[in-house]
């Protein structure tokens, strides 16, 4: 018998996925029968890992994973028996960062033994380097409507010495489960991207992820916005080149099952606002420039912007909010785009008595009737101490539906570093359309609808903008982990 390893790379960050590829291989000339060495309930094929992380070297069998995780039953369970004839093999690939977190850099080593049925053979070691670096602010993107086992893709960059690297991970949605969350599933590089590239962002959606939809990614580099979709690469991705670089990408950028990505983007100075397109399918061999399909002039610079996308049910439209400065208050503009993506300004309302806290984004929220809500968390213009929630709705064909409705939140005990409010899009028809909010204060505490007046200190530092993602059982908020990047925390 021999056991041979393979390594999909010799180099990984420390919040990289390494997914072991191993092989046993019968090299005798007559067949072996031993239990199969890849089920959970085997414990004769253990992998152990040497290095900074664990200096003593650490061992663990797929086994004792299940067991340390409580994910499935192990009591009285046995492994099936296996033939592998002469020169046959049995392969299998192992995530040995789930099994065995490595958060220290370093050098490591890794070797697998098996122990069965009179083998007891061990493989030849491989060795992998793990980098450190910084990883930036991260976003998310989900598919609205969606419920529990959802997956919540996010993406940030990896600032290496010398290099970024474009990262994405996936989590899903199990808090249904006794003791869920939101926990992570994959991660990996994308690509390097050029020094200096920023606004890493993850789309949203409202559709199902069909056979033939792609997914996309987006980021920027100076006046460049760049996307990544099949086929493209970091190297060489869609592209669409402004003038001078954007004030802001308006949050989220859109992603549709027709294999879309809508793009909102503030000019330069504030003066207006462009939607860009770019487009792919799974079969496209080129690479295609990015569109402008939309512009409309602003009367002033946004203080704070969020998009999204009509349900599919009622036409697949985009709906912008942008918050400004306004003589008495703040103005809050719907815009929209529908049939060709030309962009129209159709209604705004005046928040009298408010003023803007610093880093805050809108939510906007669009229901199945089409009619589109908006929410805002500000400060009173006479209180800056005092925040305030105003609601405002508009009807399904853009205009101003009612007045805004505003609801003093508790005061603050200090000023507010960041602002956020999000409409719940869980399918749950007791929450769909209610409004959550945070503030982050700055001493680097939360203030947030579920306990609105004792601040609560987060375990990471708190991504910006402010993200708010909607669980089956609660509400959680986007962080950074120094290491290991994004991860979310229940509020």
């Amino acid at each position: 018998m021999r056991i041979q390893l393979r390594l999909p790379k010799a180099q990984l960050v420390t919040s990289e996925d390494l997914n072991v590829h191993i092989t046993l291989s019968n090299e005798s000339a007559t067949p072996l029968e031993f239990p199969d060495p890849f089920r959970h309930s085997d414990q004769s094929l253990t992998y152990t890992v040497t290095g900074p992380e664990y200096p003593k070297g650490h061992t663990v069998n797929h086994y004792r994973v299940i067991e340390r995780e409580g994910t499935q039953p192990l009591g009285g369970l046995v492994p099936p028996q296996i033939e592998l004839g002469p020169g046959r093999k049995l392969e299998s690939v192992v995530p040995i960062q789930e099994w065995l977190p490595i958060r220290q850099p370093g050098r490591y080593r890794l070797t697998a033994r098996l122990q069965s049925a009179g083998i007891d053979m061990v493989s030849a070691p491989v060795e992998f380097d793990i980098m450190s670096g910084r990883p930036g602010s991260a976003s998310a993107g989900v598919m609205m409507g969606e419920g529990a086992y959802s997956e919540v893709g996010t993406v940030w960059l990896q600032h290496m010495e010398g290099q970024s690297l474009l990262m994405q991970a996936v989590f899903m949605d199990d808090s249904d489960e006794e003791g869920g969350g939101v926990s992570r599933r994959t991660s990996r590089v994308l690509g390097t991207v050029a020094p200096g590239a920023s606004d890493a962002l993850a789309p949203w959606t409202n559709d199902a992820t069909g056979g033939e939809a792609v997914t996309w990614v987006l980021w920027r580099h100076g006046a460049s916005i760049l996307a990544l979709a099949p086929p493209a690469t970091t190297t060489a991705p869609f592209r669409f080149d402004l003038e001078a670089p954007p004030e802001r990408i308006v949050r989220p950028p859109l992603e549709t099952n027709a294999g879309e990505l809508f793009v909102p983007i503030v000019d330069a100075g504030g003066s207006g606002l462009r939607l860009l397109r770019f487009r792919s399918s799974m079969n496209a061999t080129q690479v295609t420039p990015g569109k402008e399909v939309g512009r409309v002039r602003l009367p002033s610079a946004p203080l704070g912007a969020r998009a999204t996308l009509q349900p599919g049910s009622v036409g697949n439209g985009i709906s912008i909010v942008i918050v400004s400065e306004a003589a008495g208050g703040l103005e809050v503009q719907h815009l929209r785009a529908t049939g060709a993506r030309r962009l129209s300004r159709t209604a705004s309302t005046l928040l009298r008595g408010l003023s803007a806290l610093p880093d805050s984004e809108p939510s906007v929220w669009i229901d199945d009737a089409g009619r589109v809500h908006a929410a805002v968390v500000a400060a009173s213009l006479k209180n800056p101490r005092q925040p305030m929630l105003a609601e405002v709705r508009f009807r399904s064909d853009g205009r101003l539906a009612a007045p805004p409705r505003m609801t003093p939140l508790p005061e603050l005990p200090t000023t507010a570093r960041a602002a956020v409010a999000r409409h719940c899009h869980h399918p749950d028809a007791c929450r769909t359309g209610e409004v959550r909010w945070a503030i982050l204060l700055e001493d680097g505490r939360l203030m947030h609808a579920g306990q609105p007046d004792s601040p609560s200190s987060p375990k990471h530092p708190v991504t910006g903008p402010l993200e708010l993602i909607e669980t089956h059982q609660g509400t959680t908020i986007l962080t950074t982990d120094p290491i290991r990047g994004p991860v979310f925390e229940w509020l």
